[in-house]
């Protein structure tokens, strides 16, 4: 018996060497970007079919998949914010809101949807007061583009999104400024 050895079989050793591949991939910043493209796209054409709460749900996923979303992803730790609930009456997150989707909670009331997804944002803003900082930007941010893919998803305004600034040709200016904003308007949401 002190002859025989003992060797892993081939089956696990596949299974091991593809898991490090998977993850390998997964850390992949490409791999990662072409997984959020791949979601982003499936959600996007499910804000436009499907019934009433599917399109939430879609509108909810494309929130999501936001770079800054990680501050409205699952609810805030109140052990760790002890003062948030003397501020914010009533929390909300998107993990609750997917849950009650998920849950049939919202039944066929896409507006109590809404206004669930609205209190995530003005929360984020009521607690994060000032306008500079990242918290309460990106809350604005999120709401601006809720209000956007929910009147999408409600068949009010199916035009695709303009395309980024950055993106767009670049407009002549004429030495007075003009085709800017108008003397004495706001713009601030």
């Amino acid at each position: 018996m002190s002859g025989l050895r003992v060797r892993t079989p081939k089956k696990a050793k596949d299974n091991y060497d593809e898991a490090i591949e998977e993850y390998e991939r997964e850390q992949n910043p490409k791999a990662i970007k072409n997984r959020v493209r791949k979601a982003q796209k499936a959600a996007e054409q499910a804000l436009v079919t499907g019934d009433k709460m599917a399109r939430c749900g879609a509108a909810l996923k494309l929130l999501g998949l936001r770079d800054d979303a990680y501050w409205f992803q699952e609810p805030v730790p109140v052990g760790e914010v002890p003062d948030y609930l003397d501020i914010v009456e009533e929390p909300m997150d998107f993990r609750t809101i997917a849950g009650r989707l998920a849950g049939g909670e919202y039944g066929d009331d896409a507006l109590a949807f809404a206004s669930d997804v609205r209190k995530v944002f003005t929360n984020a803003v009521k607690y994060n007061w000032s306008p500079d900082h990242p918290c309460n930007i990106a809350a604005r941010a999120g709401l601006r583009e809720f209000e956007q893919l929910f009147a999408r998803a409600n068949g009010n305004g199916s035009a695709p999104k303009p395309p980024p600034p950055s993106a767009q040709p670049h407009k002549k200016r004429h030495r007075d400024g003009g085709g800017g904003a108008v003397a004495g308007s706001s713009s601030s949401a």
